[in-house]
This record gives C-alpha cells, sequence and structure tokens, in this order.
C-alpha cells in the first residue's frame, strides 16, 4: 500500500513539473530590411513575433564569401525601446545600425546576413539574405599569363588551346566568367573555363582555358583574340590580346 501511494505521489509530483515547463513555441522572425548591397549608413530592421509574447532579443552575425565570420557588425545594438532610431517601443520591430565601414573595409564581394531572434530560455530562429558588397568597393579581376600558339596549322591541327590566369582579391569564387572574343572576326564572346574540361587541365585551380576549333578551316590570315575576366559585381578586369596566325 505504501510503495502504492509513493508510486502515486512521485506521478503527481512528475505531471505537476510537466505543467509547470509547458513546450514553447520559438520566437520567429516575420521580415527584414536590410540594403541590396552595403552603404555608408545602413539601418537594418526586423519584426518579429513570440507566440508566448516572452521577451525575445536580436543579433547579427555576417559571413563573407571566404568563409569568415566577422565581429562586431552593429555600431548600434537591435533594440525596440522606441529609442536610437526605433519608431515604436514595444511593437516586435528590432532596429540597430549597421557597422558599414567594418564591411566596406572588407574584400568580400558578397555577404550573408545571419539574422537570430532569441528568447531569454534559449529557444530561437534564424533568418539569412545575402547582401552585396558596395560597387565602388569591389575589386576587379586580374589577367595575367595569356597563353596561346603563335602559328596554327590547319592541316595538321584541328583545335588550339588558349589559357590564362586569373586572380581576385576577393578569391577565385568572385569570378563570374572568362571569355574570350575573336576581335578579327567578331561575334559573341566564348566561355574559358576552370573545370578540368574542354581543354582545362586542372579544376579550380585559376588558370582557365578552351580548345577553339579551326575545323572547318577558317581563312588563312591573323586573328587578334582578347581575353577578359568580370567578377560577380560586374566588375571587369584587364585585357590580354594575342595575334594567332592561321595556316595551311
Amino acid at each position: 500500500m505504501r510503495k502504492s501511494l509513493f508510486a502515486g505521489l512521485l506521478l503527481v509530483i512528475a505531471c505537476g513539473e510537466l505543467e509547470d515547463k509547458p513546450f514553447n513555441n520559438p520566437p520567429i522572425i516575420l521580415s527584414v530590411r536590410v540594403p541590396s548591397y552595403v552603404t555608408s549608413n545602413d539601418t537594418l530592421e526586423v519584426s518579429t513575433f513570440d507566440p508566448e509574447h516572452d521577451t525575445v532579443s536580436v543579433k547579427l552575425t555576417v559571413g563573407t564569401s571566404s568563409g569568415q565570420t566577422l565581429t562586431n557588425v552593429m555600431s548600434r545594438a537591435f533594440s525596440d525601446s522606441g529609442l536610437y532610431g526605433d519608431k515604436t517601443a514595444f511593437d516586435g520591430v528590432f532596429t540597430g545600425q549597421l557597422n558599414s565601414l567594418l564591411l566596406l573595409g572588407n574584400g568580400s564581394s558578397t555577404f550573408e546576413f545571419v539574422f537570430e531572434v532569441a528568447q531569454q530560455s534559449g529557444e530561437s530562429s534564424t533568418l539569412k539574405i545575402s547582401v552585396l558588397q558596395n560597387p565602388a568597393s569591389g575589386h576587379p579581376p586580374v589577367l595575367t599569363s595569356l597563353s596561346a600558339p603563335d602559328t596554327v596549322r590547319t592541316s595538321q591541327d584541328s583545335t588550339f588551346k588558349i589559357s590564362v590566369t586569373v586572380s581576385d582579391p576577393e578569391g577565385l569564387n568572385d569570378i563570374a566568367s572568362v571569355t574570350r572574343i575573336n576581335v578579327t572576326l567578331g561575334g559573341q564572346p566564348r566561355s574559358l573555363n576552370d573545370d578540368g574540361e574542354n581543354g582545362d587541365d586542372t579544376p579550380a585551380d585559376g588558370i582557365y582555358s578552351e580548345l577553339v576549333s579551326v575545323s572547318p578551316p577558317p581563312a588563312n590570315g591573323s586573328y587578334l583574340f582578347r581575353v577578359q575576366a568580370t567578377d560577380k559585381l560586374g566588375l571587369k578586369s584587364n585585357a590580354l590580346e594575342k595575334t594567332i596566325v592561321i595556316a595551311n
């Protein structure tokens, strides 16, 4: 009998503990207001909702295109106090000031903004948004070491290879395209690649290549080829040129 009473007492206590700790829904981010690219004075707004109406906080971390995580990215922390730029107190909309100078001085072409809203109990949710670097703060790619034959004899070869070494202050992930055009004949740009295909020896080593077909053979003569790279901000590299003689 005593064992039954004791077990019943433990059950009541356990139920009481469960009732004291009901399931807690995490807060959510309804929307954010961020610039499409970094400027010199960026105010951020984060609209939040918490089902339990608990006190929540908002913070931001920023990742770069090279995988670096930046700290101290806010010059004024997020607040819902109705002060320091926040329009209305306790409306769930948090306002903060981005440390724009920190981001403008960084070499990254893009940033990943990770917003987190959290309760004091630790329940939280996140939202990720990509923001571009300011175009005025970007750095264009650089081309060096253009390699191509001086003469191609179509009686012996049906293709020839053009290669160029590409670098970028923001890293090779910032390269959007590397193209060449036949200036003599005109026409659309053709892509060089760094994926180990179509004449490229080693993928992702910064050397972009293309196998150019000369079949059927073009007319004998000198042809001027121009190569140029473009990054993800649309900034263009220096152009390198090479004159190639096509002969039988």
